[in-house]
């Protein structure tokens, strides 16, 4: 019981410095762009990085069924970028949890590397969404598009309020504890890219996927 207490008051603690990351504009490109945040900085001595909370377990990022379909009829292939790695048929991605993999930044937010890119085979271009920050906007990472960074910008949003009550859940049959239902929605940023590239009705606000992450602490 004093595990799962402990546990349960180490995600809180992750949640709270997500909810305190500051956001501010992002860089501009030769492609459309919106608020999102500037190029990583490193950590000051005020904003330390500090281990993630878990040494290990699993997120899936699924895609929600309008977008997979959408995916599907443009023939745009999703592609991992490591350590996250693509699910078969577009169905989303999945991104691995650990000490060296991840962590927060009091700064900054929570990080993942690697990431992933759509592919669009009728138009040969490319969209490569990287280097991956949680903030309390929503989701920001390093965009390339056909090879050329974009800067920082925000790709999702979601609402702190649909997932911090989901935060401590337990999964015993996982060994850990983490949310199941984290829903993302597309930001005005991809909305438009993902747009002007393939010409795919992805609108800002649409439901883009859902994260359902379990920290493990038992083998």
């Amino acid at each position: 019981m004093r595990a799962l207490v402990r546990i349960a008051q180490t995600l809180a603690i992750g949640a709270a410095v997500l909810a305190a990351a500051p956001a501010a504009p992002a860089a501009a490109g030769p492609f459309p762009s919106f608020p999102g945040g500037p190029s990583i900085q490193p950590p000051s001595a005020t904003c330390f990085q500090f281990p993630y909370f878990g040494p290990k377990g699993h997120a899936n990022f699924d895609f929600g069924q309008d977008v997979v379909r959408l995916l599907d009829d443009r023939g745009v292939q999703v592609e991992g970028l490591a350590p996250i790695e693509a699910k078969p048929g577009n169905k989303g991605i999945y991104m691995p949890i650990g000490w060296k993999q991840d962590h927060i930044d009091p700064c900054n937010g929570v990080y993942y590397p690697g990431g992933f890119a759509l592919n669009d085979v009728q138009s040969g271009h490319s969209i490569a969404i990287h280097d991956i920050y949680l903030r309390p906007d929503g989701t920001h990472a390093q965009v390339d598009i056909d090879g050329e960074p974009q800067g920082e910008q925000l790709v999702a949003t979601y609402r702190l309020s649909e997932f911090v009550l989901n935060v401590p859940t337990p999964r015993p049959f996982e060994g850990g504890i983490g949310p199941k239902v984290w829903p993302f929605y597309t930001s005005a940023y991809l909305s438009q890219t993902v747009r002007e590239l393939t010409g795919i009705p992805l609108n800002e606000g649409d439901y883009l996927a859902n994260l359902d992450a379990v920290v493990q602490y038992v083998p």
